[in-house]
């Protein structure tokens, strides 16, 4: 394994799948790629407080920076990747853009209904990805949820 792509959206399910992506690097020498994914929010209705795209555009930034320094911190080599859209297609777009050999992903576990009204991005990927899936739960067990 020589790349480790980790998708984060600053939840503690995205922390707990770091450390997963960050053992996995350190045991296989792996570099890890850290994707935060802005999501354009169609009219900016119903979200409160407001938040501007600016804004999202750098809280995006910087919790891709964050994971990265916390990773580099530990001796991993680490970049950070920002992107706009939705997140398993941005996701997926850039792990295959730099040769990824995994995605590792949290999850709230949400389940069927709840992720269909939320979105559930690890369930997409899981659905979409050519690229093997580890995704981390609640309780931080690791799945291989594709293979």
């Amino acid at each position: 394994m020589q790349l480790i792509v980790h998708a984060t959206d600053g939840s503690p399910e995205a922390a707990d799948a770091l450390a997963v992506a960050m053992d996995l690097a350190k045991d296989t020498g792996a570099q890890l790629v850290v994707v935060s994914v802005h999501i354009v929010h169609p009219g900016g209705k119903g979200l409160s407080p407001p938040i501007t795209e600016v804004e999202q555009r750098h809280g995006a930034e910087h919790l891709a920076e964050a994971a990265t320094a916390t990773a580099r911190a530990a001796g991993i080599d680490a970049r950070a990747y920002v992107a706009t859209g939705d997140p398993a297609k941005e996701i997926i777009h850039i792990a295959e853009e730099v040769g990824a050999d995994l995605i590792v992903v949290g999850s709230r576990g949400f389940g069927a209904v709840r992720g269909a009204l939320f979105g559930s991005v690890s369930r997409a990927l899981v659905g979409r990805s050519k690229i093997p899936v580890t995704v981390v739960t609640q309780r931080g067990v690791r799945e291989p949820a594709h293979v």
